[in-house]
């Protein structure tokens, strides 16, 4: 397989950043920084391919039934991680690519974070967040790895890679994050947007902390979490909101093999429909090339989304992101075992 290699100097790369979150970027300078973006973008495949079998191998002796996936970060992220943090540049972003593991227990997801950490790797362990132990003021929680690749292929050498940890719970209160994004066009994920629903996610996330006996974080103390919880989850309707998302999104995927292959998810009317597009793993040129046709397309379209990803099968593909398949049931059943 021919992997994509980043054809512009990293100056390039990050004066492209700049110009993409600029205010009077002209159409010719976006269409030629969009193009630099896409490149760095796909060249992380490799590394990031290296990380996932590195992560696969070690959380399977964790959890056999660990489940594993590999993603590039979407533009409309890029572009909002970069307005958001200025003194970050587009070539130290650590994120652009980034592999997920989910396993069943909390106690599963820190059994890995200190064998990947104390595992003998050529890769360089950057960086280690752990959201657990101190949960974002969000609610957000798990631990986060960052790598840089050190392996065989020099072009590639010190390219970021992040590792995702995460327990079933902590991933079903992320992805219905993303859900609620979706579905009421809000950035919630980037604590921007309506203060009820941010706030809801703050106490469901405080009480599955209490589930798995973990943190709850200093920023709650004193503060009735349960009580709020059950309060904003009537006045949003949040169940029955949530229930009639899932029912609405229709999606049609097909996959009789087990090989990594690419996913284009499209999510199309308003999140009333999902297309999913397979490409082959030699075909990651020309996904990479349509994302970026599909991304500019939806540039100015409120209601559409896209995503590439990468996963061995349709059944991993939607375990990892089940926020693209509106399936809410696991934070649901959760949220019911907290509220009860």
């Amino acid at each position: 397989m021919k992997w994509v290699t980043c054809t512009y100097s990293k100056k390039d790369v990050m004066r492209a950043g700049e110009q993409l979150i600029a205010e009077n970027i002209t159409d010719e300078e976006q269409t030629a920084s969009m193009d630099i973006l896409s490149n760095w973008r796909a060249a992380h495949a490799y590394p990031m391919h290296a990380l996932l079998i590195f992560l696969r191998t070690q959380s399977s002796k964790i959890d056999a039934r660990a489940v594993v996936v590999q993603r590039l970060k979407r533009t409309p992220s890029i572009l909002d991680k970069l307005s958001r943090y200025p003194q970050m540049k587009l070539h130290r972003m650590q994120d652009i690519s980034g592999c997920r593991s989910v396993v069943n227990t909390v106690n599963s997801v820190e059994k890995l974070s200190t064998v990947l950490t104390n595992s003998r790797t050529r890769h360089k362990l950057h960086k280690k967040d752990d959201y657990i132990q101190c949960p974002k003021d969000s609610g957000y929680r798990g631990i986060h790895l960052v790598y840089k690749y050190n392996g065989g292929k020099k072009p590639y050498a010190d390219y970021f890679v992040e590792l995702q940890l995460r327990s079933k719970i902590q991933h079903a209160w992320a992805t219905s994050v993303e859900i609620v994004d979706i579905f009421t066009r809000q950035a919630l994920k980037a604590s921007q947007g309506s203060k009820d629903w941010l706030d809801f996610f703050k106490y469901a996330s405080a009480e599955f902390a209490k589930l798995e006996k973990r943190p709850t974080g200093e920023h709650l103390n004193g503060i009735e979490t349960k009580t709020e919880l059950r309060n904003l989850a009537n006045s949003l309707n949040v169940v029955n909101r949530l229930n009639a998302f899932a029912v609405s999104t229709q999606y049609v995927a097909t996959k009789h093999d087990n090989k990594t292959d690419y996913f284009l998810l499209e999510l199309t009317n308003q999140a009333q429909a999902i297309m999913v597009t397979q490409f082959a793993s030699s075909d990651l040129d020309k996904a990479t090339r349509t994302y970026l046709e599909k991304e500019r397309t939806a540039k100015d379209d409120p209601t559409y989304d896209v995503v590439l990803v990468a996963a061995g099968s349709m059944h991993a593909l939607q375990a990892a992101y089940p926020n693209y398949f509106a399936d809410s049931k696991s934070f649901l059943n959760y949220l019911a075992k907290v509220m009860s």
